[in-house]
Parts: structure tokens; sequence; C-alpha cells
């Protein structure tokens, strides 16, 4: 199982497909593991590399107690990134993920190409992550599921209870309550906005026509922000990997080609 080591933190991180080709880091949204983005796997092997990792708090990596900020997650995607040996590739993050890009990007690293900043935001109302972190801590990962799924997909996906539904939900379940918590710190107390104009990297915005979590008006704060994004809207809520994979591809794929 290929492991890098941040500080103290284990963060579990694995590689598909030719490493000829190249190089697209994915980095997952709150709740979920790198398993996200299998229903787009196999079409994105035909034409890149690929890099996943499971953000701290989440799937195999470790879960350390306390608040997390978005320097350490982005320090973890990183320190991937050097384990991985990249020194050219793109970054494709969703929510939680997208986060991440807009840190790394904002911090001009060596090699970045391309930059997706998908269903994501600079800032959030911190009122609303403390409300959450409350609810964790007296219920655990069950208190909230049925909000978060409720966020993650439209209505008439959740009805259809499908199979991939049915994984992120228990994914999410299997998620340590302290983990999740730290993270939602890490959201809670971020400010972006700062940050955006130190962007240089092609970027692409993309954002879900049905999304609350992250919806229009949060996607085109960002692109009057970073010289030279684009954004482009996907028929989803929050989540489009698993709702809409081919159209999410269609969105997303041409940008990181050109």
């Amino acid at each position: 199982m290929p492991v890098v080591t941040n500080g103290s933190c284990r963060i579990y991180w694995r590689a598909d497909g030719d490493a000829a080709l190249p190089a697209l880091m994915l980095s997952n949204s709150l709740g979920t593991d790198f398993s996200l983005w299998d229903p787009v796997l196999g079409a994105l092997m035909r034409d890149f590399y690929i890099v996943r990792y499971d953000s701290r708090g989440h799937g195999g990596s470790d879960a350390p107690q306390g608040d997390y900020s978005l320097g350490q997650l982005t320090d973890d995607a990183q320190a991937v990134i050097a384990a991985a040996r990249l020194t050219s590739y793109d970054f494709w993050g969703i929510s939680l993920g997208g986060m991440v890009a807009m840190e790394l990007a904002a911090r001009r690293p060596m090699g970045l190409r391309h930059v997706v900043l998908s269903h994501t935001a600079a800032e959030f109302d911190a009122t609303i992550w403390d409300a959450r972190m409350a609810a964790l801590k007296q219920g655990g990962m069950p208190a909230i599921i049925d909000g978060v799924i409720g966020r993650f997909y439209t209505p008439d996906f959740v009805a259809k209870n499908t199979i991939e539904l049915k994984r992120i939900r228990n994914t999410a379940l299997s998620l340590a309550a302290h983990g999740y918590s730290g993270c939602c710190a890490a959201i809670r107390d971020l400010d972006l906005y700062p940050r955006l104009a130190n962007i240089q990297a092609p970027t692409l915005v993309v954002v879900g026509e049905s999304d609350l979590s992250t919806p229009l008006v949060r996607g085109q704060a960002l692109v009057e922000r970073i010289k030279g994004a684009k954004l482009t809207l996907v028929p989803s809520a929050h989540i489009a990997p698993t709702e809409i994979p081919e159209k999410y591809l269609d969105a997303v794929v041409p940008f990181l080609k050109s």
C-alpha cells in the first residue's frame, strides 16, 4: 500500500495507468475516499496517468485528533506529488479537493499545468461548520449522513438509490467522525479570496446547476478573481462523478487536453 508521511500523518495514495501519459492528480471531496473517482477512472486512464489519494481523516489515511488546516491538507497533497515523482501534472479537485487545488495553485509549484476547481468555493459561513461539527461530536457520522447525501445529489438521483449512491453513503458512514470533523474545521477557517490572484496556471471552474453547497454565484466569484479562468456548468448537484460521469468528463477533459 503506497503511503507517504507528512509530519506524523500517513497519507494513502495510489497510481493507475500508463506512467508515460500526462499525469493527472485527483483530490476528492469531504466525506469520500479516492474511490469517488471510480466511475470516471477507466475513461481518464485512456489519456492520463492517474494519481489519487485519501485526504487526512478519510479512507486509508490517518485521522489525527483535532482541527486540520487547509495548509496541512495542501502539504499532504504535495507530499503525494513528491512520492509519485510527478514533475509535470494537472490537478483536479472536487469540493474540499478544489480548495486544496486553489491553495496548491496559489503556491505556484513547479510542474503544475492545469487546475480544475470543481463544485467548490473560497470561503463559507463558519456557523454552518460549527453546527456540523457539534452534530458529529454528539452522534457521529449517522447524525449527518442524510443531510450530506441530500446535498451531494439531486432528489431524483437520491430517490433511485443506486448501488453507486449506496457505496458513497457506506464510505461516509465508515469514516472516523473526528477525522471528518478535522476537515470541517479546515473548511470553516479558510479564506482563499486573497490567494486567488496568485494563481497563474490555466484554470477551469466547474459548477453543478443544482448544487446547493457551492452554487453558481460561488463559481463566478472564483472566475472573477483568477486571471483567465473559465467557467462551465454541468447538470448535477455537488458530486458529479457519481451522478453524471460521462457529462462530467465531457466538461473537463477537453480543457485538460488543451
